[in-house]
């Protein structure tokens, strides 16, 4: 198979995928819409695409959340709690404003992850110092609890176990029974990935896509595909935290980039701003100008990767390729 069919083949694989989440979303629409009519639910994590069933494991029905990711699930690289809550206020404030005016209840899950069982395969934006995880949440918890917009929110704290699906609670937050319930669920539909001989690539990075977009599940119904970053980071930290994941994926990935190209899927979500709005060249020519490649002598060319960029509604979670790097 050559390249260019190689990558028809991807762009297949990510339509099958988009259908089988709209499949799921139209399932659990009661569910969703009854909870959505009571709360304004917030949930973030890391980009790391083993996060996938995180927001799965708080047992809030499919499709409920807004979702935010980034390198470590931090709102603003600096890692500043401060400059973090702003940016969070600054991306989700006008919709907790209308929740709010409609009587509704504000839930924020601050999620961020590790492997108890191989700390090796815990959060690489944090170098697996999970100590340096609970100080940025639980500063970042405070930060938020300081806002007058956000008091009498709910506000979770628990990192996420990527090998077994269940979270465990910091910063005083209590075990909700919901979430032990919801991580029993998802070991028993999705498995768990406790032996690194046998299922190391379930338990290390596996993924080759990386989605750039508000979105995520509406195009990623599978766990170690696609790692994510949120449309509205700073434009700069978008591209960095494509840069990382690149470097991921060529550097300690078990991804099998012979059956795989790298996959950038740019997601513009109807209402919202272009969030890379560089040619397909000058995209890669920005990452491999990043210090994160160059520093590992990475440098991509457009045979290694595929740049898809689609388009989907927020409301409904249909969605459609615009262009593909092949016929761009």
């Amino acid at each position: 198979m050559n390249i260019e069919e190689t990558k028809q083949k991807e762009l297949l694989i990510l339509q099958k995928d988009h259908l089988l989440s709209l499949k799921e979303f139209l399932e659990s629409a009661e569910d969703r819409e009854e909870r959505t009519e009571n709360a304004f639910i917030v949930h973030v994590s890391c980009m790391d695409e083993r996060n996938r069933f995180a927001i799965d494991a708080t047992g809030e029905p499919y499709g409920s959340a807004e979702m935010f990711a980034s390198p470590g699930g931090c709102f603003t690289q600096d890692r500043d709690a401060v400059n973090g809550a702003k940016k969070f206020l600054d991306i989700y404030g006008k919709q907790i404003e209308q929740a709010k005016k409609e009587g509704k209840e504000i839930v924020i899950y601050l999620m961020p992850h590790t492997c108890f069982a191989d700390n090796c395969a815990g959060c690489a934006a944090f170098d697996n110092d999970v100590e340096a995880e609970y100080d940025y949440f639980s500063n970042l918890t405070d930060e938020l609890k300081k806002n007058p917009e956000l008091q009498g929110a709910i506000i979770h704290t628990d990192m996420y176990d990527t090998d077994t699906h269940e979270v465990v609670p910091f910063n005083g937050h209590i075990h909700d029974e919901a979430h032990g319930l919801a991580a029993e669920y998802l070991q028993s539909e999705n498995g768990i990935a406790t032996n690194a001989e046998v299922d190391e690539w379930d338990r290390f990075h596996a993924g080759y896509r990386i989605y750039v977009g508000s979105r995520p599940l509406a195009w990623t119904p599978r766990r170690n595909v696609a790692y994510h970053l949120h449309d509205e980071m700073e434009k700069e930290e978008i591209l960095e935290g494509i840069a990382l994941a690149v470097k991921i994926i060529k550097t300690h990935s078990h991804a099998d980039l012979e059956e795989h190209p790298i996959v950038i899927q740019i997601d513009h979500v109807f209402g919202k701003e272009e969030a890379v709005d560089l040619s397909n060249d000058e995209l890669i020519k920005r990452l491999n100008e990043s210090p994160l490649l160059k520093d590992t002598n990475i440098e991509i060319t457009i045979d290694d990767v595929f740049i898809i960029r689609t388009e989907t509604d927020p409301v409904t979670w249909e969605g459609q390729p615009i262009t593909a790097s092949q016929d761009a």
